[in-house]
């Protein structure tokens, strides 16, 4: 079993319980709240930190010429400078932050689904977009997951965002403690096949990285070594990228099994290859005989487990 590290998560505070919605309500989605827990948890509300109140009248996104606006039809309110400014300077005082959870359709904090408008009194439909806030933070943390509760509800999605929250987390951990060459190794050996999955090319490259350091430039190798392992691990694999780093990892085992058991793996990766089975099933058999023939280089590996079990749903 991995030792977790607590990622720290700005958090939009609706999703925290907080009664501050446009209608005072709390929202309530249960997948937030059981891994919020497991987080050290920030929170914000940008409509209140500008001085909406609660309960407020609507605030809708609206098209601008080459950028969006805020606004609040109503009352005639163009909030779009405000906004901008908060988010400037909220972001800016953000320490070792590992990932944003916001709120779906939200006109400041919406990923996706936020309804845009044409014009700033919001009659006429534009398309679906993002929120103000949320378009800041992609902007500023472009290489750190970024979610809204909406899109999480998608399995797929929702897996790449965890086991990025908490790859993330360790990285930042690591970078904080390593003082060798030898622990950046380490370290990289044991998300191995986790890059893999995403990016060979990102591998090989740090692959190199790693080889070539030297002890005198560990702090510039650590900070190029962790902005490579950001961008290896945003896009979410393919199947077949999955399928290849199964493979690879079975191979340390293979020699050890039976044939009836090596056809029983190959039948599940080709299940999961053809969508008719969930990667899990092929990953505990993976790491059910890494515990039986004690194979301590797979059991350290952050792919068999890249995040915490319970929240696996």
């Amino acid at each position: 079993m991995r030792n977790f590290p607590k990622p720290r998560i700005v958090v939009s505070a609706c999703l925290n319980l907080k009664p501050v919605r446009y209608n005072g309500q709390e929202v309530r989605d249960e997948f937030v709240l059981k891994l919020l827990p497991y987080c050290e948890v920030l929170e914000v509300c940008p409509e209140v930190a500008i001085g909406l109140g609660v309960p407020r009248e609507r605030v809708i996104v609206y098209r601008r010429e080459n950028s969006f606006g805020l606004s609040q039809p109503s009352t005639g309110l163009e909030l779009t400078e405000k906004m901008e400014s908060f988010a400037e300077t909220f972001l800016k005082t953000l320490q070792g932050v590992d990932a944003f959870l916001l709120k779906s359709k939200s006109p400041s904090c919406g990923v996706s689904n936020t309804k845009v408008y044409r014009d700033p009194e919001g009659r006429e439909f534009h398309s679906k977009g993002r929120g103000l806030f949320a378009l800041k933070v992609l902007d500023r943390f472009e290489y750190l997951p970024v979610e809204d509760e909406g899109r999480l509800k998608d399995k797929e999605i929702r897996e790449h965002f965890l086991t990025r929250l908490f790859s993330v987390a360790e990285l930042r951990e690591n970078k904080e403690r390593i003082n060798r060459i030898s622990e950046l190794m380490d370290f990289h050996q044991r998300n191995k096949y986790l890059l893999m999955a995403h990016s060979q090319r990102k591998l090989k490259e740090m692959g190199r990285l790693v080889a070539s350091a030297k002890e005198e430039n560990l702090r510039e190798t650590l900070s190029l070594y962790g902005s490579l392992f950001l961008q290896a691990i945003r896009k979410k694999p393919s199947r077949g990228q999955q399928v290849n780093t199964l493979l690879h990892i079975f191979g340390h085992i293979s020699r050890n099994l039976k044939e009836r058991e090596k056809a029983h793996f190959f039948k599940l990766v080709e299940d999961y290859k053809r969508g008719r089975l969930d990667k899990r099933l092929p990953l505990e058999f993976l790491k059910a005989y890494a515990y039986r023939f004690e194979n301590n280089y797979l059991m350290a590996q952050t792919y068999l487990e890249p995040y915490p079990e319970e929240l696996m749903v």
